[in-house]
């Protein structure tokens, strides 16, 4: 199966799912249990609208927020070593470029953002654990969503209106943090 996304420079990209990838059912469920909404998908796109052009801001605030955890620090230096390095020699354009596409396609995509999808569970590239440990991936899932506030504020929202947008993201967030542990959950426990 296969179905197409739009890169941030509006080019269409065909992206097909993987063997590990969820069916749309699963996806569906999760979906309606984390109470994901027509307004959240609003919200998400208009997270998007206000962040493209600060998303070097977002990622330089999580950033400081990594580093203020060793633990967390090691980890995705681990991980920006061994598979970032290959892509190009200037690894903070290269982050900033991912992050932006994350982004982008956690706000337009939500529900099957075409990265994830992407993602081979079986590709040399991938020791165990596939991307970060899973810990890690569930942990930072309230900080990308908490750190993100300054910057929906700059968009002259009310709080109302920023709170709402701030829970899009978790929701989509957590969301794509359910689909990554099919890959770290035991066969038939997922």
């Amino acid at each position: 199966m296969s179905h197409l996304a739009q890169a941030p420079d509006g080019e269409a990209v065909a992206v097909a799912a993987l063997p590990w990838f969820p069916d749309q059912d699963d996806i569906d469920l999760l979906w309606h249990i984390g109470l994901f909404s027509a307004d959240d998908a609003r919200a998400l796109r208009k997270v998007w609208r206000i962040l493209k052009g600060q998303t070097d801001d977002y990622l330089d605030r999580l950033l400081g927020m990594v580093a203020a955890y060793p633990a967390l620090a090691t980890e995705l230096a681990v991980l920006h070593g061994e598979r970032w390095r290959k892509e190009t020699t200037d690894d903070s354009a290269t982050l900033r470029r991912w992050f932006r596409q994350w982004l982008f396609e956690t706000c337009l995509f939500p529900q099957e953002p075409p990265w994830l999808r992407q993602v081979d569970a079986n590709s040399p590239e991938h020791s165990e654990p596939p991307l970060l440990r899973f810990r890690y991936i569930v942990a930072l899932a309230f900080p990308l969503a908490v750190t993100v506030r300054p910057f929906l504020a700059t968009g002259g929202n009310d709080h109302h209106e920023i709170e709402r947008m701030q829970h899009a993201l978790l929701k989509a967030i957590l969301l794509q943090a359910a689909l990554l542990s099919k890959l770290y959950v035991k066969e038939g426990l997922w």
